[in-house]
């Protein structure tokens, strides 16, 4: 296996169905769309790239893929691995209003090995205010479904700080995530992205956020209850019962090698940094789907590894990452580093840098030290 090559693919389709308040332009309505063309575009795409086969892990994303529908989605899988080979992970996003169980079956059936539910809240009223098209039920039966069928790697997506939300609501949502005995969590404090639908009503003073101090108290509460629900942090909003981290996520916080396929997908090649076209009819016309191209310098690669590497629990590996970067951490990051050491921010240990659990609720403010070098 070629070690210069990607092990990791990432096909983006972006569409759903639902109106989500906080993703708004992110998907697209998939019936204003030729979605054949697209599929096509992307094969073609896949075609045209370089990577290790068969490679590791295979995630496939969007907004919901399987809004698509069956046929088209699973014939379309089947023509992705026959190009990448049969991934050790493969993981497709669902959400609970697309799928049934013959869909999820013949998911299933072509591979899938990993499925990742957005399900984002386990109470209706909430679902309801985020423009979700499904009640708790809806969600819980289709990971009984999964279960039935045979996937043992099934994560779920939540979401906490929902405006008139409370510790006593997470703290529900939280115990029915336990229960219902999956292996990985994700969990993300609401964001109001520029230009979403969210951001609009909050600006328009039509919504009250929750307070940082809520918002901090309902993160402490996960890392908590899942800790003793035998969860693992291993990354700042992630969690995973032993062995069931997210390999393919793990590629991207080690800064390394993956190919990004579809509109507006990301991708990161032999120090090469490439965005995707985003207009969807525009990605299907033109050959060279690429709309933006980064050369990536030695400088801005031990930035970028030391940022996405100390978002990972366990951090980086102080050894590895000279090897990987070529630069001495304690070099270029001195004063970054004396202050959060003090500060009680960093921690080493084993000969590892990682973020103390005091800093885990503040931790875009330490990364940001790490986004150049002193």
């Amino acid at each position: 296996m070629n070690s210069d090559l990607p092990h990791s693919v990432y096909v983006h389709i972006p569409f759903c169905k639902s109106k989500c308040l906080y993703c708004g332009f992110f998907s697209k309505p998939p019936g204003q769309f030729d979605i054949q063309k697209l599929l096509n575009a992307e094969i073609d795409e896949l075609k045209k790239s370089s990577f290790s086969k068969p490679v590791k892990t295979l995630y496939v994303g969007g907004g919901s893929p399987a809004s698509i529908g069956c046929d088209s989605l699973c014939t379309f899988l089947s023509e992705i691995t026959k190009l990448t080979g049969n991934p050790e992970e493969f993981t497709i996003e669902i959400n609970p209003a697309d799928v049934d169980e013959v869909f999820l079956r013949r998911l299933f059936n072509t591979g899938v090995n990993r499925i990742s539910i957005g399900i984002q809240s386990f109470d209706d009223a909430e679902l309801a205010f985020l423009g979700r098209r499904y009640k708790t039920h809806q969600a819980l039966e289709t990971i009984e479904i999964c279960k039935k069928i045979g996937f043992k790697n099934i994560s779920i997506d939540l979401i906490f700080a929902l405006p008139g939300s409370n510790p006593d609501k997470w703290k529900d949502t939280l115990a029915k995530a336990i229960e219902i005995d999956i292996q990985h969590i994700s969990t993300y404090s609401l964001t109001y992205e520029t230009d979403t639908p969210l951001e609009k009503i909050k600006a328009a003073g039509k919504l009250t956020p929750v307070s940082e101090e809520t918002d901090r108290q309902m993160y402490e509460m996960t890392i908590d209850m899942l800790a003793y629900a035998s969860f693992q942090q291993y990354e700042i909003s992630n969690f995973a019962k032993p062995g069931f981290e997210c390999r393919h996520n793990i590629t991207y916080w080690k800064n390394d090698y993956y190919i990004g396929i579809g509109p507006a997908a990301c991708g990161y090649i032999k120090g090469l940094r490439y965005e995707n076209i985003n207009d969807i009819d525009k990605y299907i016309e033109q050959k060279d789907k690429t709309e933006e191209k980064t050369e990536i310098s030695e400088i801005e690669k031990a930035c970028q590894t030391a940022v996405l590497g100390l978002r990972l629990i366990k951090g980086i590996d102080l050894a590895e990452y000279k090897q990987k970067t070529g630069f001495d951490i304690f070099n270029i990051f001195k004063t970054s580093l004396d202050k959060n050491l003090k500060s009680n921010l960093l921690q080493i240990k084993d000969n590892r840098l990682s973020l103390t659990r005091t800093a885990l609720p503040i931790a875009d403010s330490v990364l940001t030290d790490f986004a150049e070098v002193d």
